[in-house]
């Protein structure tokens, strides 16, 4: 699945534009050390952190997209260093377990269909 239609199936509003890629994958968890040691290369992030350090591990783990829930606004800063590093910067208003459950789905529904 490509980042423009998963943008369009969620609602999902754009801060920052990244690279194109698929999305393969995703992981939802707010404590950046569980992410740096265990989220898969090229996935979307879900998380409620709003600060610059998501992005640095996005990009170490080169994780492609973060999605920050619950209606959470990123900073400007934040904004700024994900589109220097390509990286999808994405916010919803659902939580992170809505959110996360429907990507899944798309995901589950995109590999059954494909």
């Amino acid at each position: 699945m490509r980042p423009y239609l998963l943008i369009e199936s969620l609602n999902l509003k754009v801060y920052a534009k990244g690279r194109d890629f698929e999305i393969k994958n995703g992981y939802t968890c707010d404590l950046l050390s569980v992410v740096m040691a265990n989220c898969p290369e090229n996935s979307i992030w879900v998380t409620v952190q709003r600060h610059i350090n998501i992005v640095a591990v996005a990009s170490l783990r080169e994780i492609r997209a973060i999605i920050i829930s619950q209606g959470i606004s990123p900073e400007e800063n934040i904004i700024e260093k994900s589109e220097e590093e390509g990286i999808w910067l994405l916010g919803t208003n659902d939580d992170s377990f809505t959110v996360s459950g429907k990507i899944y789905n798309l995901l589950k529904d995109e590999k059954n269909n494909g």
